[in-house]
């Protein structure tokens, strides 16, 4: 998509990943005159239908969004494709109902300011100049034509003055005090006990060690242990006995012509007399008289097709390129001008044309006919993907018996061996929760989990056939199998000697600074509490925001009262790293409200009166949604 439109389309793009995806507004909208009719439809808004194929294509931009979010185009995103294909439903409704309480409050988008907004584009100048070439060259790679992405244009503009008109007006004097409480400044002090000044002074004994590792046994444990011996069936191990015969090749040829077809494509240029979605019948035929009257001037030569798109027409994409379309296929143009234009000849003009955008008058500018490749030259093709689906289809034959010999012969490998001529292989032992290289087999899930299963683990029978992926599968059995057991205490006995060393060591730290903590309380000024213990107070003036202080300790500050009298208020706290803190706030100073966080407030603020306002359209709206049904044809 082109950057500088996303860039330009405020608060059109906010994603949030985890259990809740909010999908954009389609600033690209889906090209609704580049798109044939489809009678499916995915849902309809007071009677303004909105079709599947629409649906389908907004879909696929948002998919893309996602992948280039992530930074991989090759993302599986299956996990999230009905979360995906519902808000992406939600959007379309929404605007589509915003779209509609604008027109019928008479709001438009003049044809200057949306010649405006797609001229300040920086994606579509050259030399800090508009680019028709660019415009539409940058367009054709993202598969839209001109007068579907202006049509989306006007749509987002109106949708956008509506945003944007109640966020300016939203108040914000309630989260003004929020602003002082995001940017107050506390003057903080704080002294660190640290644990380890005590690791000198802590004796640990025999006798402690082997009561902690009575007590904590099962931290101590050497895991129940597997080793497998497995059996693998993979593509290839398949050799196709029977040749592909010239026939055969021929007869594929035959049933898949379309893989092995360029399809036809046309250059048209076009004049559009536009009908407005809610025209009356009498606006229609003012549009139609205007479009004959337009078509009767070129047949009798008084003015050229170029000059009269240029002066008539209402595509803005095209009128100043003579009305020039470009290249499009099939599929690319609403159906009936596709039928149009499928008729004509090179040079002729047609008759009118009545499409749902309006009337249009259609020159043939040039066409390259359909191109069906001769079987000489994907012959070769031809023999490879025809080898590639008869292996495929071996190998799943190969795997049902494969599963059938190992079921008939619980107890052993060997008849898969005796039957299908392969080699066992086996493993080393491991448990449920070692980590192995991704070529190893032991690195799928699947396998673990079969290895450890009842059936595979206690009764000692075969697995069931694993389909470990890339057309590769395979039945295990249990080699050998370890019960786990308790590490000797000598194994572990310095390891359980170091916890214990840190236990003992913070609970020092923390005696000593409650002992500190108790004497400041009692008045002993908290300077000499400090330098009778070898410690040093740090003093910052810190905000929310502050880096440099210890994020505990910094958040501690501020969840703490303020100090009356111009007295410090003290705390303690544990860190993290077992080391002990004295805190204390001496003087608090209430932040300024800065233009950038009352802004934000009030962004907030004009977002849920946005979506306020859609949910009202929606009670009074009918709407009729046909996701569920058409998902379950898909």
């Amino acid at each position: 998509m082109l950057q500088n439109i996303r860039d330009n389309s405020q608060g059109c793009l906010s994603w949030v990943i985890v259990g809740l995806i909010s999908l954009t507004f389609a600033v690209w909208g889906i090209g609704e005159f580049g798109l044939s009719n489809n009678e499916r439809i995915i849902a309809e808004v007071n009677g303004v239908e909105i079709p599947e194929e629409d649906f389908i294509k907004q879909v696929n931009q948002q998919k893309n969004r996602l992948r280039s979010m992530f930074k991989n185009q090759d993302i599986d995103l299956s996990f999230m494709q009905d979360q995906i294909r519902k808000n992406t439903l939600r959007q379309m409704i929404d605007e589509e109902l915003l779209v509609q309480s604008a027109t019928n409050s008479g709001m438009r988008i003049s044809n200057g300011l949306l010649a405006a907004r797609i001229h300040s584009f920086e994606a579509f100048k050259s030399d800090g100049k508009f680019s028709q070439v660019i415009y539409e060259q940058l367009l054709q790679r993202q598969g839209l034509n001109p007068i579907a992405f202006e049509m989306d244009m006007r749509r987002s503009l109106l949708v956008e003055q509506i945003r944007q008109g109640i966020i300016r007006s939203a108040l914000v004097t309630d989260n003004e005090q929020r602003a002082t409480l995001e940017n107050q400044q506390r003057s903080v002090s704080y002294l660190i006990i640290p644990s380890s000044r005590f690791t000198d002074k802590v004796v640990v004994s025999d006798e402690e060690i082997a009561n902690h590792y009575q007590e904590n046994s099962i931290q101590y444990m050497i895991p129940e242990l597997v080793s497998i011996e497995y059996i693998e069936l993979s593509n290839k191990d398949i050799d196709l006995k029977e040749g592909l015969d010239e026939e055969s090749l021929k007869q594929y040829y035959e049933d898949h012509k379309e893989t092995f077809t360029t399809p036809a494509k046309w250059q048209a240029s076009h004049i559009l007399i536009k009908i407005a979605k809610d025209a009356t019948l009498t606006d229609t035929e003012l549009a139609a008289d205007k479009a004959s009257n337009i078509l009767a001037q070129i047949k009798t030569g008084e003015k050229s097709f170029a000059e009269l798109a240029q002066q008539f027409s209402d595509d803005i994409g095209s009128k100043d390129k003579d009305g020039d379309l470009g290249w499009f296929g099939p599929g690319d143009m609403v159906k009936p001008f596709e039928d149009a234009v499928k008729t004509m000849q090179i040079g002729e003009i047609s008759e009118l044309v009545k499409s749902r955008f309006g009337f249009h008058i259609i020159k043939l500018n040039d066409a390259k006919p359909e191109v069906l490749q001769s079987f000489a030259d994907v012959k070769t093709k031809i023999k490879q993907d025809l080898s590639n689906e008869l292996a495929e289809a071996e190998f799943y034959t190969l795997v049902d018996n494969f599963g059938n010999v190992a079921f008939e012969n619980p107890n052993s490998l060997d008849a898969i061996v005796e039957t299908m001529g392969l080699t066992p292989k086996t493993t080393e032992l491991f448990s449920k929760n070692d980590k192995h290289p991704e070529d190893s087999i032991l690195s799928n899930s699947k396998v673990i989990t079969a290895a450890f299963s009842d059936s595979v683990l206690k009764d000692g029978y075969n697995s069931e056939v694993i389909d470990i992926g890339e057309q590769r599968a395979l039945v295990l059995r249990v080699k050998e199998h370890k019960l786990a057991k308790a590490k000797p205490l000598e194994e572990v006995k310095d390891s359980i000697k170091i916890a214990l060393i840190k236990i003992k060591t913070e609970a020092e730290a923390k005696k000593l600074g409650e002992h500190l903590l108790e004497q400041i309380k009692q008045n002993t000024a908290p300077n000499i509490v400090a330098q009778d213990s070898d410690l040093t107070w740090l003093t910052s003036q810190v905000t929310r925001q502050d880096k440099t202080m210890q994020q505990a300790i910094l958040q501690q500050a501020f969840k703490m009262g303020h100090p009356a009298n111009n007295k410090a208020i003290y705390q303690s706290l544990k860190l993290d790293n077992g080391d002990f803190a004295l805190i204390a706030v001496s003087a608090v100073k209430a932040g300024e409200k800065t233009v950038g966080t009352v802004t934000q407030y009030k962004q907030s603020i004009g977002d849920s009166e946005f979506n306020q306002l859609i949910s009202g359209l929606k009670i009074d709206a009918e709407i009729k949604d046909n996701f569920a049904e058409l998902s379950d044809d898909s």
